[in-house]
């Protein structure tokens, strides 16, 4: 590697993904800050980020981790971390039923959901909530859009409100609700989705004792507002000082502290066209590009022309194992490091156990 080229001198055995522990502290320590100052509860999402090796550390710093399934739960019992809030769209009700007893507080999807899994009776019981979706009109991709109105993630509010009104008793057990309807957000979105809670679930808010306003929330930005939202933390306390916020931010962990290191392995040139050959895959390591069609930042290229175009592509057999195109600063050869940006969320995590989904099983009949 071209020392400089990615901000590195080092050379490393690639494809990997390298983390900078400063940046991470930097992160967390700014989370930690908020987490102080406001008196929400910060909890890491294992969905975005679940390397063993970082999550005791990040255990020690935050006030606990947002699992979806029991290997998450194990992982985030081995890091030790203090609250554990589990959601998944759906449960199995023995695996849920085994796990119960080790939960925090725990969100159910649906109001079939609900209606199974509230009435069970158990010794110990985590704090039961229910996650709505408020149908929020915000500037958000699809692909990830919790929003929408034919999303399968959350209930409807307004058929939730109105199954509240003819049968209350039936939730006399509701503890808590669930939003996560925000993307990258300032500050802004935050109060969006208070003005919704405020204003359409003024009767339930007293039996509560917890909202978990999700994730999206951009907090290790360097831009975003931290006395601001503050204030609003402070504005709502005040109406409802016996309620516990808590908060989801996947990416804002993780932000901006590493990144993925490639080889060219090959730059061939078809119809005038400069196809750059990498050890990697987007089936394997950039799932992202593939599920989402996300472009990734690479070290080292700009947005507007420059003399050396190249099409990143994987090493795999398949025709569609396409990366993006760019336009980088230098030429590019054989054997240089090719450096894609803000790579420690999410990417990592869907290459094995994405929402500590287990792995299918192979039977042979």
């Amino acid at each position: 590697m071209k020392v400089g080229r990615s901000g590195m001198s080092r050379e490393y055995k690639t494809p990997c993904f390298v983390m900078e522990q400063g940046k991470l502290d930097r992160n967390l320590e700014k989370l930690a800050t908020i987490e102080k100052k406001s008196g929400v509860k910060i909890l890491h999402t294992l969905k975005s980020f679940n390397q063993r090796s970082i999550l005791p550390h990040i255990a020690l710093k935050l006030s606990g981790m947002s699992i979806g399934s029991s290997k998450e739960l194990y992982m985030a019992q081995n890091a030790k971390a203090k609250h554990l809030h589990l959601y998944a769209p759906a449960y199995k009700e023995n695996e849920l039923i085994e796990i119960f007893d080790k939960i925090s507080t725990l969100s159910v999807n649906s109001l079939n959901q609900w209606l199974r899994f509230s009435s069970l009776e158990l010794d110990k019981k985590p704090s039961m909530g229910l996650r709505i979706n408020p149908k929020l009109h915000l500037p958000i991709p699809d692909y990830c859009n919790p929003n929408l109105g034919y999303s399968r993630l959350g209930v409807d509010y307004l058929e939730f409100l109105e199954s509240y009104s003819k049968n209350s008793d039936s939730y006399k057990n509701l503890e808590g609700l669930h939003f996560h309807a925000l993307f990258q957000s300032s500050v802004q979105g935050l109060v969006i989705l208070l003005e919704h809670i405020e204003q359409h679930y003024s009767d339930i808010l007293p039996q509560l004792k917890w909202l978990n306003l999700g994730g999206g929330h951009n907090f290790s930005d360097k831009n975003y507002e931290v006395k601001s939202f503050i204030q609003v933390i402070q504005k709502f306390k005040t109406s409802y000082p016996n309620i516990e916020l808590y908060f989801e931010p996947g990416e804002a962990v993780v932000k901006d502290c590493g990144t993925f290191i490639t080889t060219v392995l090959d730059i061939i040139t078809i119809a005038g066209e400069n196809i750059v050959i990498l050890d990697t895959s987007i089936e394997t390591h950039l799932l992202d590009v593939a599920i989402v069609n996300q472009r990734l930042k690479v070290v080292g290229t700009q947005n507007f022309s420059t003399p050396y175009f190249y099409k990143l592509t994987g090493n795999s057999c398949l025709q569609g194992d396409i990366i993006g195109e760019y336009f980088f600063l230098d030429q590019l050869n054989i054997g240089d490091k090719v450096v894609f940006e803000n790579m420690m969320s999410y990417s990592m995590v869907k290459m094995t156990e994405f929402n500590g989904m287990e792995n299918a099983k192979f039977i042979l009949i």
